[in-house]
């Protein structure tokens, strides 16, 4: 048998080394590791019954009585389907609130820190004064019509809505949780709807819950025939002298075109309020506008 040369066994060595070197290579590629960072790595979820949390947004609601609290507010009226956008920046606020239903706001303009809105609600009539235009406007808690200037669509009630998250009535509403992922994220959803019509079911609102803490995260409210009202989004909760509460709340109302940031700065909780606080009578010389629903005032141009 021929001994093959001294250059061809070279030749096969070579060759072998190098589909080694191949496959330590594709070994290496399919079984390379990204480390993370240990505070990029999102907390473990948490688990909870649905009458667990039930019991949390109960308790938050009966909770909670009253509410002194100092504010930054952001309002931005308009959106990009309206094509105008208005932000106004830096606008120190005061919210006063009483369960279940009164609520008053104070707006200051930068620097000056004058009045740029003054608004009350006892949960049937709204009053909005804004100095800068000389309107005091009045209107039904309830009412829903959108104005020509978005930021006169902003209603006490709903920031009220937005901070006094409601209960759920076991005698009238029913529920359905489920679990959800977004961006990573990962969360408990109570559905809450009650009986209509026929064999129908409304939609009222969903509440979300971060699993990472079982904190509220998210509020989504809505009336007739599923319209989606309002869309609130909690975060950064702090300690206010014993009652945990985020620190920002994002309120969207995509009816009336207009969203508003409010960053807590200070919070005082379930302490008497003088009931004269939520008055407010109609300034000397100012325009009254009395404002109707769109079903009672057609034309909706009003303001």
């Amino acid at each position: 048998m021929r001994t093959p040369s001294l250059t061809f066994r070279t030749l096969i060595k070579n060759l072998g080394i190098s589909v080694a070197i191949l496959l330590t290579s594709a070994s290496c590629a399919v079984k390379s590791e990204k480390r993370v960072s240990p505070g990029a790595v999102p907390p473990p979820p948490r688990e909870a019954s649905p009458a667990e949390l039930i019991s949390k947004v109960n308790s938050r609601s009966e909770s909670i009585k009253t509410l002194v609290a100092t504010v930054e507010l952001e309002p931005t009226a308009g959106s990009v389907y309206s094509g105008v956008i208005k932000e106004y920046r830096d606008v120190r606020g005061f919210i006063l609130l009483e369960a279940p239903r009164q609520i008053r706001i104070l707006g200051q303009a930068p620097v000056v820190r004058s009045t740029l809105f003054d608004m009350v609600s006892d949960g049937r009539e709204f009053r909005l004064w804004i100095p800068p235009k000389n309107k005091f406007i009045v209107g039904k808690s309830d009412l829903r019509r959108a104005a020509k200037n978005s930021f006169e669509n902003l209603r006490p009630q709903h920031i009220l809505d937005a901070l006094l998250v409601p209960g759920i009535n076991s005698r009238k509403e029913r529920y359905v949780t489920e679990e959800s992922e977004v961006d990573a994220q990962r969360f408990y959803v109570i559905t809450v709807v009650e009986p209509a019509e026929g064999r129908e079911l409304a939609l009222r609102r969903k509440i979300w819950f971060e699993r990472a803490n079982l904190d509220l995260a998210r509020l989504q409210l809505y009336g007739p025939h599923g319209r989606y009202l309002e869309d609130v989004h909690y975060a950064a909760y702090q300690d206010f002298g014993g009652v945990n509460f985020p620190s920002r709340i994002e309120i969207a109302r995509p009816v009336e075109d207009y969203s508003l940031v409010i960053r807590v700065e200070k919070a005082v909780f379930n302490q008497p309020i003088a009931a004269d606080k939520f008055e407010m009578k109609l300034p000397e010389g100012a325009e009254l506008v009395e404002l109707a629903n769109d079903a009672e005032k057609g034309d909706g141009n009003d303001q």
